[in-house]
């Protein structure tokens, strides 16, 4: 078994919230809690996911311009279990252990392309002189020499050698990551981590920068980990694809077996966004409906499962899926406060009639997408004695009562890790006997 470039074990990075005079920690926010993953010499990995679920925080702590939580980051080295340590147990090439010159010279072998090519140039230098500098920093104090790599490099980007003694503002989006990407390769390095390198630009433009990242990866026999929200670039530029939601990786396979037989439910939802040419095709697409949670206070069990599609019934339950959705999210609702009565009762009252309970009730149904009756004769009356709970003005009582009459496994167990092939692995409850197998959106 060959050893991969970079593995990245049960990486986390936590950003404490203090409060007080004393300013002391009260909590965390929880941006990458606990990822693993390899890549192999010359691979592209893709990390997906929806802006907020820890992706860019993810790079800058691979390499190191956020300090890690925890975990360990082994470059160049193999970094799997039997992997030779040290006495302390620390592996010789874990990057979080790296002092100042050891990180200086892991700069040479992975360097890094940012999300907004305008915010990482200094206006007031020649791209030349910046994509230069790094030599410099490195060592190299032949003036002419760096302006010969230098031209080399923006010819190779499809720029002019001419463009040296040029400065950013005259240049177009497009042309400053293609000097962004001449200055990730100065140093020749074995990986690259390009964060959004595409997202800023327009769509015949990114082709343009995709099939340039493509020509030189095969040109230096980069390995790339290529982060991005949108799966379409994903699908063009990837090998591997692991899916992020809420600082953990969710799902990670191959792109095509991905794409062809996703497993995880977000990772079904993430493939459904992607927007089709064929005007014939239906429009459709997975709405995710339930509560958007805080990596400050994410949720138990499966983190998905306050807004998941297929989340899991109690045993015994067999309700319409869309019902028990909604019941999911009333009773969220609830919890939190976000149900008033009131404002319910006065919009119903701009009718012209002072509203009965059970128009009240009736409102509420369709608010939150619950069925009349829901199929089940207990969550019928969980639904109904809430409600009325609420008429009562209990609120807090009526929260109490759908936390302990609506639950599911989901918000219970934190689900592990399933296998469904050698390289594709997904983290859901439904892979663990709990639940039948469901029939996927994608083959509709």
């Amino acid at each position: 078994m060959t050893e991969p470039l970079l593995s990245v074990r049960d990486l986390k990075k936590h950003y404490p919230i203090r409060k007080g005079i004393f300013n002391r920690q009260v909590g965390a926010a929880r941006a990458v809690d606990g990822i693993s993953f390899d890549i192999e010499r010359g691979e592209t990995l893709g990390l997906v996911g929806e802006s907020g679920c820890g992706k860019s925080t993810a790079a800058s702590s691979v390499i190191r311009l956020e300090e890690p939580t925890a975990g360990e980051v082994v470059f160049n080295g193999n970094g799997r279990e039997n992997a030779t340590r040290d006495p302390d147990g620390t592996h010789p090439n874990d990057v979080t252990q790296f002092d100042d010159e050891e990180l200086k010279a892991f700069r040479r072998g992975a360097q890094m392309v940012f999300q907004d090519p305008s915010s990482s140039f200094d206006p007031r230098m020649s791209v030349g002189n910046a994509v230069g500098e790094l030599l410099k920093i490195h060592g190299m104090s032949d003036r002419h020499r760096r302006r010969a790599i230098v031209e080399d490099l923006l010819e190779r980007v499809g720029l002019s050698a001419d463009d040296f003694d040029r400065y950013p503002h005259e240049f177009s989006g497009g042309q400053k990551q293609r000097i962004a990407l001449a200055r990730a390769l100065v140093l020749n390095p074995d990986l690259i981590i390009a964060d959004e390198p595409v997202s800023a630009l327009d769509v015949s433009i990114q082709a343009e920068i995709l099939s340039l990242i493509d020509d030189l990866q095969d040109e230096f026999g980069l390995s790339l980990l290529f982060i991005s929200h949108d799966m379409s670039v994903i699908r063009q530029i990837c090998d591997r694809v692991a899916v992020m939601y809420l600082g953990e990786i969710v799902e990670i396979g191959p792109v095509e077996e991905i794409f062809t037989d996703p497993q995880h439910p977000y990772t079904e939802a993430l493939l459904s966004s992607i927007p089709t040419p064929d005007p014939r095709a239906s429009v459709g697409g997975i709405e995710l409906k339930g509560t958007v949670p805080s990596p400050t206070n994410p949720p138990s069990g499966c983190r998905f499962h306050t807004r998941c599609h297929r989340v899991i019934q109690p045993d015994g339950v067999d309700v319409d899926q869309d019902d028990w959705r909604g019941l999911l999210n009333f009773r969220e609702s609830v919890a939190t406060g976000r149900v008033d009565i009131e404002q319910v009762r006065e919009s119903l009252t701009a009718g012209g009639e002072e509203p009965t309970d059970r128009a009240i009730q009736a409102e509420i149904r369709e608010e939150f997408d619950v069925g009349d009756p829901i199929g089940d004769e207990d969550l019928e009356e969980a639904f109904e004695e809430s409600v009325r709970l609420l008429l009562d003005g209990n609120a807090e009582r009526a929260g109490e009562f759908l936390e302990e009459r609506v639950t599911t496994p989901c918000a219970q167990t934190v689900p592990e890790r399933t296998v469904h092939s050698p390289d594709h692995e997904s983290a859901c409850l439904r892979h663990e006997g709990r639940a039948s197998a469901e029939p996927n959106p994608a083959d509709d």
